[in-house]
């Protein structure tokens, strides 16, 4: 800390000194302060008098994609938007703000964060110092880089406490919290945990599997205890649990019965996995590691003689037995004598004579007789040549060496089961001894567990593809084998990911969202060759180095949009590529790829152009963003930013209803810089929310103006940005504004942009309400070119809509686009919502918006942004009219007009998203006068627009029924109002079928004593046939909650299909159907063959018409005794359908 904060004040006051040439500081004096890259600090230093930012050095916070603030207030307010992991930013915005609060005080301690950058999140630490440089006091901020030293330090901390397999505390940790815990005198228990016929589950199935079953039984312990509680693996399948401040029998009672039930697995060929527990206490039964693994492991042993799957608890009269087929020793010899050893080998050097133990020959099938080792191993078999003359080497060595020495070296040898496997052989000579000790260590478990764990490290797990570490070490290997092939240019790394692919996730599904994933990285696996590679880097995005360059690079690029492009999803995939060709051998892995995002990130979301090389160009784009940043306060001191407007028209009578409030760039140096320059910029840092004010406030003087001078106005829209909404006052600094200069606030549109609101809905429907309250008519601007629109709009209640003339080609109107933009209007005229479009640029297009309904335009067509003067004149001289809500037409309609195919009424109806018809009722009868599609399509095939015009529909309907819509009917009528019902009818031409119907009624018009309705229905059959469903479900479980099932199964007579329950495919290894049966139970051992003919007579007198049997039947191989319950159940005629078993512990 010291030592940074000592850089930081060197830096600044160099910086300070660059003004003062008496006083500069050497440059070569600086630099012993500086630690790492500029890539790996960034130095900020702000002035106490007015906080802006005077000096910044290093690249860490650009690296990470954040601008440096210009002022102090912007680091703070900015700070939110910075890619923090989440648990860290609380930590960040309470240490900058007392930063900023420290005033003359000193500045708080350092605090360390990690940032999230390109999916990688890397460790900062955070330091500040405050210094007084003549009359300047200045605040340091210096962010740096601790990523490999804290990674470093926590793979340590992890390593050194946590089994390397299971996540579980390793022994050494273990002991140490057992002893720290049960020293404090509190009453704790302590569990040793053995799994039954761990052995003969590896023998059978491999460890592979048995390494996977120990890792989901601790993962399942992890679930079912409490997070204060203690899991360690002692070695093996043998673990202890500490269940803190458990000491009560009924407590410890439950809670080693819930052990059992998370440990119990049923697995192929019948076998059955289970625990034995042993129990003991501190501090009854002691008070050290020592004293409580022995006592609980007497009391575990107990339980395995019992038979295994249960708990004992230990008593002091416990003897402890022999271990049973010497699968383990007792405490004091585990720790005497590692698990692990093999064997200790003798080797005298002034005799080259080696000494052997006698259990070497249950390792190793050899004769190990007079001959030297490595004879041994190459001759016998037991090793390669080049491993024996390797440890013939060492010995060797070791043996003309005159001084002590220990080594380590790894072996594949074959033991005496023919298996090949890994052992670790210590070679050790003591001072003055004329023997070296050979250990042998079978480290087979530990190297193959490791490289499982390094294949799970290394490779994504979804798609197979490799992780961005693994990528980075891959590459820069086959970059070092062809560095001459790096300069020529033969190499490319290329950068994609899916537009909107959360927009697949949250439509179809994460299923679906992973299946275009995996359908991506099959296809780039498939094009990279052996010195290329494929990587996974993140969420949906992937990175490919290839040996491809120029048209075979483009041709392979090509060919993977077009297959993205014709991927079997009712959604359109869009993807973006970007290139960098490595010239240098020199740059790292990750400059490369970054290189390769930046060229992707300038055309992402592009149609037009869908890949893009890097070049330096996109650079200079970047120090230009960098130069705009340095700029922007200064600019908005001296008023550089200057409001253009746009004018908006209703087409159909060239009226001027509106305009839009447009910011430029006046520089004085410059000229004009367009906000496609700065915007972008200035959201990123949190400066959009000052300008987004200013704009606001220009606005403001300006309608003043118009209005002191008695001059014709018309609103003007102003945008906000999703970074203003999550500013808590930024509506009440808004109102300030316009009370300050006596706006009407009818005369200030906002508007929101749909992507400013996806994704935080409740917020902004809360800004926007309160916008309403201040009087504020709100549009929402870009509507439909996000994926959330419909939420959106039924979510906000927007005002207005304004679309982009984007859904529209130059061409023509009658695409797809115009399809979408067509519907929109329509659906808007349905919200009573006017619709503005933006981008109107040709006559044709205009005159397309105004054949759906929409009227109003905004556009080059009309005219481009322009300067206030210019907007002043065309005021003067323009016809001002106002926009209308699209339906007051309806709000006192003609009900005829429902008949008339041009009228609004009509439009309305039939591009109505459900299904609606329109009924006259008089004397109990109905006559239905329109329908729409939809409403068709949802009484089912078969039923035509005529039958159901010529028909009164109130014949399908039975007395009951019939009674339940005519009841609606007068309740329409009396309340005015919408009224729902539900009710069963058949279906016309189809007598025999019944659907039920969910209405919504409303009456729209009467003449005497004839009314006439508008319904909207919907199908709720199925919806109907679930709660059915349920209700039967609910039956057949009280029946087995009243005959206290262990087990359940359904049995269907006709198809002698048999559906078990969780606990039976769970125990028992039934599948979930079960066809033929009871035969395969009877295969499987389930009922044993002396009892088979018994049972299937049972299913004979079920077939037969028996109501109830019940038989005691032993069942599976142990003969355990159950009681075996049927319960018949039959349809209308007495026949059996189906049978409800049941299998009770006698």
């Amino acid at each position: 800390m010291l030592q940074r904060s000592h850089y930081c004040y060197r830096s600044i006051i160099k910086m300070l000194n660059n003004n003062h040439a008496e006083n500069a500081v050497e440059i070569n004096d600086l630099r012993k302060y500086r630690s790492g890259k500029s890539e790996d600090f960034t130095v900020l230093g702000y002035r106490g008098s007015d906080g802006l930012l005077v000096h910044r050095e290093g690249g860490l916070l650009e690296s990470c994609g954040i601008t440096p603030p210009g002022s102090l207030d912007a680091i703070v307010t900015g700070a939110v938007l910075w890619p923090v992991v989440p648990e860290h930013l609380p930590s960040l915005i309470s240490y900058l703000a007392a930063v900023l609060n420290s005033g003359d005080s000193s500045c708080p301690a350092d605090v360390e964060i990690q940032l999230r950058c390109d999916g990688k999140d890397t460790w900062i630490n955070v330091s500040t110092i405050a210094l007084s440089y003549e009359d300047q006091r200045i605040l340091g901020i210096l962010f740096q880089s601790i990523d490999e030293k804290k990674r470093q330090l926590l793979r340590l901390i992890d390593q050194a406490e946590t089994d390397s397999l299971t996540g579980a505390l390793n022994r050494s940790a273990l002991e140490s919290a057992v002893n720290q815990l049960s020293s404090g005198g509190e009453a704790h228990a302590f569990i040793m945990l053995d799994i039954d016929g761990f052995k003969r589950l590896n023998d059978t199935f491999g460890h592979v599997l048995g390494d996977r079953m120990l890792v989901d039984i601790v993962s399942k312990l992890r679930q079912g205890l409490r997070k204060e509680d203690i899991i360690g693996r002692i070695g093996g399948d043998e673990f202890m649990i500490c269940l803190r401040n458990v000491s009560e029998p009924q407590v410890i009672d439950r809670l080693a019965k819930h052990i059992c039930v998370l440990t119990r697995h049923s697995l192929p060929n019948g076998m059955y996995l289970s625990a034995s527990l042993g129990i003991a206490f501190s501090p009854m039964n002691g008070t050290s590691f020592r004293e409580l693994y022995r006592c609980a492991d007497i009391a575990m042993y107990s339980a395995k003689r019992s038979g295994g799957d249960g708990y004992t608890i230990f008593d002091p009269e416990m003897t402890r037995s022999p271990s049973p087929h010497g699968e383990r020793s007792d405490a004091g010899s585990k720790e005497d004598k590692p698990s692990d050893v093999s064997a200790l080998i003798r080797f005298d050097i002034l005799n080259t004579h080696f000494e052997y133990p006698t259990l070497i020959s249950e390792t190793f099938d050899a004769r190990f007789d007079e001959r030297p080792l490595w004879d041994i191993l190459s001759e016998d078999g037991i090793s390669s040549s080049e491993s024996a003359i390797r440890l013939k080497t060492t010995i060797n060595e070791i043996s003309c060496s005159n001084v002590p020495e220990a080594r380590f070296s790894q072996y594949f040898f074959k033991s005496c089961d023919g298996i090949w496997r890994w052992y670790r052989i210590g070679f050790v000579r003591s001072p003055g001894d004329d023997h070296i000790s050979l250990t042998l260590t079978d480290i087979n478990e530990e190297i193959v567990s490791n490289r499982r764990l390094r294949h799970i490290a290394d490779y994504d797990e979804l798609t197979g593809l490799l992780t961005r570490n693994a990528f980075n070490r891959a590459v820069g290997a086959a970059i070092s084998k062809d560095p001459d092939g790096i300069a020529n240019g033969e190499y490319a790394i290329v950068f994609f990911d899916i537009l909107r692919f959360k927009a697949v996730n949250d439509l179809f599904g994460m299923a679906e969202g992973d299946r275009l994933l995996i359908y991506i990285a099959d296809i780039i696996a498939a094009a990279v060759d052996s010195d290329g590679a494929a990587s996974r880097i993140g969420s949906d995005r992937f990175a490919v180095f290839l040996h491809k360059c120029g048209e075979e690079l483009e041709s392979f690029i090509r060919s993977y949009l077009d297959d993205i492009a014709s991927y079997d999803l009712a959604f359109e995939i869009v993807s973006n590529a970007g290139i960098y060709v490595p010239c240098s051998a020199k740059m790292s892995v990750d400059a490369m790829l970054d290189r390769a995002i930046i060229a992707q990130s300038a055309i992402k979301g592009s149609y037009a152009q869908k890949y893009s090389y890097y070049t330096e160009d996109l650079r200079n784009a970047m120090l230009s963003e960098q130069e705009i940043v340095g700029m922007m306060t200064t600019a908005l001191a001296e008023k550089q930013f200057i409001v253009h407007f746009q004018p908006q028209y209703n087409h159909s009578n060239g009226k001027l209803v509106g305009a839009e409030a447009l910011v430029r760039w006046q520089h004085p140096e410059r000229g004009i810089i367009m906000p496609g320059s700065f915007i972008p910029v200035f959201e990123k840092n949190g400066f959009i929310s000052k300008i987004d004010l200013y704009v606001f406030e220009q606005v403001c003087i300006f309608q003043r103006g118009q209005l002191d001078m008695n001059k014709p106005t018309v609103p003007i829209s102003v945008n906000l940005t999703r970074y203003d909404l999550f500013q808590s006052d930024f509506v009440d600094q808004m109102e300030i504004l316009r009370k300050k200069h006596d706006v009407p606030s009818e005369l200030i549109r906002i508007e929101i942009t749909e992507s400013a609101i996806v994704g935080s809905n409740q917020h902004a429907a809360e800004v926007i309400e309160k916008l309403h309250a201040c009087g504020y008519v709100v549009e929402m601007d870009d509507f439909g070119s996000g994926y959330s629109s419909l939420n959106v709009l039924k979510d906000i209640k927007m005002d207005i809509l304004k679309l982009d003339m984007k859904f529209l080609s130059d061409e023509e109107t009658n695409n797809r686009g115009g399809i979408v933009l067509s519907s929109i209007v329509r659906m808007a005229k349905w919200l009573n919502l006017p619709v503005i479009a933006e981008g109107v640029e040709r006559v044709h297009q205009a005159d397309y918006l105004r054949s759906i309904g929409c009227d109003y335009m905004q556009g080059y067509l009309y005219s481009k942004p322009m300067p206030v003067g210019e907007y002043e004149n065309l005021l003067q001289n323009s016809d001002i009219s106002k926009t209308k809500r699209q339906l007051e037409l309806i709000d006192n309609f003609d009900a005829n007009n429902f008949w008339n195919p041009e009228s609004q009424e009509t439009l309305i109806f039939n591009s109505y998203v459900g299904a609606a018809n329109i009924f006259c009722y008089q004397d109990g009868t109905i006559e239905v006068t329109r329908v729409n599609q939809k409403y068709i399509r949802e009484l089912g095939s078969g039923v035509t627009e005529m039958s159901i015009l010529t028909t009164d529909p109130l014949e399908y309907f039975d007395r009951e029924n019939r009674q339940v819509f005519t009841d609606c009917l007068e309740r329409a009528i009396a309340s005015g109002g919408e009224e729902i019902c539900e009710y069963w009818r058949r279906i016309p031409g189809r007598n025999d079928d019944r659907i039920c119907m969910r209405s919504s009624i409303r009456m729209i018009g009467r003449s005497g004593d004839a009314y006439l309705f508008y319904e909207s229905i919907r199908n709720i059959t199925s919806e109907k046939d679930a709660v059915a469903e349920i209700m039967h479900r609910e039956t057949l479980f009280r029946i087995a909650q009243e005959q206290i099932n262990i087990y359940y199964w359904e049995y269907d007579v006709r198809t002698r299909i048999m559906k078990p329950c969780y606990r039976c495919m769970r125990d028992l290894g039934l599948p979930p159907i079960v066809a033929n049966y009871p035969e395969p139970a009877i295969e499987m051992g389930i009922f044993p063959p002396e009892v088979a003919d018994m049972y299937r007579e049972m299913h004979r007198k079920i077939e037969n018409g028996a109501a109830e049997l019940s038989a005691d039947i032993p069942l599976t191989s142990e003969r355990v005794l159950f009681r075996v319950r049927y319960t018949t159940e039959f349809d209308d005629d007495g026949n059996p359908i189906k049978a409800h078993g049941s299998a009770t512990l006698i």
